[in-house]
């Protein structure tokens, strides 16, 4: 098992406006006039990050990967991960409602962004053997992210399982998370990263 905390993440502002306009907040009428104080703002949130992540390999016979890979057997790496209190108090204090889900939006940014770290390092023990690492399955996560759609796993049939077993296994409280119904820290994450065969990607796109 390995521990990170207070590690850097890459701040995606501009991704948080696109999503912000996405959703069409009305950004000028809480006090955001420009990209620019909208990019400001998003700086001022990632200031109060302090992520912290455990993760671990999981090999294709373990019982855990089966049950949140299902059919497909998987080896993957399991972690949970948090964005931190100091963040979560940071987003606690804001009273105007567009704030609010602005800071929604970002927290789901930076929590997508941090798990992408999580991937690259991760990855560097999955290259060697001939892997590499497909997109983040998502067990529960706050806030939840906006991916587009995935194939079937069978994490929601063994969703509550899934997250008390990773909890014990990942020692959750090395980086001082818990879970009972919702996160503390709120805004964290369970996930998975698969291990995918180069080799059987190749041959897949060799037959197309």
């Amino acid at each position: 098992m390995r521990k990170i905390k207070k590690f850097k993440i890459p701040v995606y502002s501009y991704e948080v406006l696109r999503k912000a306009r996405k959703h069409k907040l009305d950004l000028a009428a809480a006090g955001l006039p420009d990209e620019k104080a909208v990019r400001e703002h998003a700086a001022a949130l990632a200031a109060a990050l302090e992520p912290a992540v455990v993760f671990e390999y999981l090999p294709s016979e373990d019982e855990t990967a089966g049950k949140i890979s299902g059919a497909a057997r998987l080896p993957l790496t399991a972690g949970i991960l948090t964005l931190g209190k100091s963040f979560e108090d940071k987003l606690a204090g804001q009273t105007d409602d567009t704030l609010k889900r602005l800071g929604r939006i970002a927290a789901q940014v930076f929590m997508q962004t941090a798990v992408g770290v999580t991937s690259d390092l991760a990855v560097r023990e999955a290259e060697p053997e001939g892997f590499e690492l497909g997109p983040a399955i998502y067990i529960f996560s706050c806030p939840e992210p906006e991916l587009p759609p995935q194939e079937a796993t069978s994490v929601p049939l063994y969703e509550n399982e899934l997250i008390k077993s990773l909890f014990d296994r990942l020692e959750a409280s090395k980086i001082g998370v818990s879970f009972d119904g919702a996160f503390s820290p709120k805004y964290s994450s369970v996930f998975a990263l698969p291990w995918l065969s180069k080799k059987k990607k190749k041959a897949g796109a060799s037959k197309k």
